[in-house]
């Protein structure tokens, strides 16, 4: 019984491990996601400014 709770906590710290990894990509994804909107808004606003629109 005890042999099956240590491969029960190895296959649960695995889990989080690996969810941990995925919400570190999201997070990683997201902010190069926010900052090229930033840089198209940025873009378009230099556009609209410029003097042969």
């Amino acid at each position: 019984m005890e042999e099956n709770l240590k491969w029960l906590w190895a296959a649960f710290s695995v889990a989080w491990a690996l969810h941990l990894v995925y919400v570190y990509t999201l997070g990683s994804r997201e902010k190069t996601l926010r900052d090229q909107v930033r840089d198209l808004k940025a873009q378009l606003e230099e556009r609209d400014d410029s003097p042969l629109a």
